[in-house]
């Protein structure tokens, strides 16, 4: 099965993912190319930037992908 498949059913599943869910979850490690590959062939999800805690008690922001 192929990466922007197995992407394209994740977030059909109801789920929503960024690129530390898609590399632990799915093994992919880059998200945002996927992305842009399913949204070339008409795929329709949103996005949003979200804040999270990092490892060291700071916070960053990453890309939430979801329908």
């Amino acid at each position: 099965m192929s990466q922007k498949l197995q992407v394209k059913q994740h977030l059909e599943a109801g789920f929503r993912i960024t690129s530390l869910d898609a590399r632990e979850t799915l093994g992919i490690l880059d998200l945002p190319k996927r992305m842009s590959e399913l949204r070339e062939v008409g795929f329709e999800f949103k996005d949003r930037w979200k804040r999270v805690k990092t490892r060291f008690g700071g916070y960053t922001r990453v890309k939430e992908y979801y329908l």
